[in-house]
């Protein structure tokens, strides 16, 4: 894999040392740049994590991805420019995990001074890493916070306009291999949310896009503001002008992708 093509994709140019400044600055490039998505779970093409994989779609042919593409690939970056990175195994929803769950979500442990959160592919609420500690903070325009339990499970929570999500993970290194499983079940299960809705997310500084089903919302400082996709072209346009991802085979599966909106929102588009 090549460093410069990468830095070409999310269009950056300072200077690359293991320190914060660099991190925070790569982290906000690869949202700005790249998107989360699901859109190959919605055409039913299979979603690998292997680095050379996850290069070849997201820097050679400019998409996005979902946790264990956008973490993967960052994570080899990082550990390219000498950052120490570990792989960390995390558990979405408001319950804390079960002793017998399997990890459905990948985050990362990076070493800089101290050690950080880092995840690009949590759909984008979290605009610059944060501390390892319990921590209370306000990144625009969301809240963010992590909890430590006693049992060594942290919640990790983000909020904005009155809806709330997070996940829970532990500080323990894990393998890649160990997302393999959630990462086959989230392709085929049928109850999947990435089999049943289209996503696409985009984070800039202060304001957040995000695509659910055929709804687009915005979330910023003024508030969030929605808008419906009415029509295949305006779905294949919102996802190339507004998130960088230019897959017009998208236009195929509208009436798939219009059926799960109207379930969703409980209207419909015609």
């Amino acid at each position: 894999m090549d460093l410069e093509r990468y830095l070409g994709r999310i269009a950056y140019s300072d200077d690359l040392k293991p320190d914060r400044a660099t991190l925070d600055n790569l982290f906000a490039a690869q949202l700005r740049m790249v998107a989360f998505e699901n859109i190959d779970q919605q055409l039913g093409v299979p979603v690998s994590f292997d680095q050379n994989d996850v290069f070849e779609k997201v820097v050679a042919r400019k998409r996005g991805g979902w946790c264990f593409e956008l973490n993967s690939l960052f994570s080899w970056v990082l550990q390219e420019i000498g950052f120490e990175v570990s792989y960390l195994a995390g558990y979405v929803g408001p319950d804390k995990p079960s002793p017998d769950q399997a990890p459905d979500h990948m985050l990362l442990k990076v070493k800089c001074d101290e050690h950080l959160l880092v995840d690009v592919g949590f759909g984008g609420a979290m605009s610059t890493p944060i501390p390892l500690e319990p921590f209370t903070g306000l990144q625009q325009p969301y809240n963010i916070s992590l909890t430590a339990q006693k049992d060594g499970f942290v919640q990790y929570l983000e909020s904005a306009g009155g809806g709330e999500t997070g996940y829970w993970f532990t500080q323990e290194s894990v393998e890649p291999s160990v997302f393999q499983s959630a990462s086959r079940h989230l392709q085929i299960d049928p109850n999947s949310p990435f089999l049943r809705t289209l996503t696409a997310q985009r984070r800039y500084t202060n304001r957040h896009i995000i695509l659910r089903g055929l709804v687009m919302r915005t979330i910023d400082t003024m508030g969030i503001r929605e808008e419906t996709v009415l029509t295949p072209k305006e779905l294949v346009d919102c996802l190339k002008y507004d998130f960088g991802l230019n897959v017009p085979a998208v236009a195929e599966v509208w009436p798939k992708i219009k059926k799960r909106h109207d379930e969703l929102f409980h209207e419909k588009v015609r």
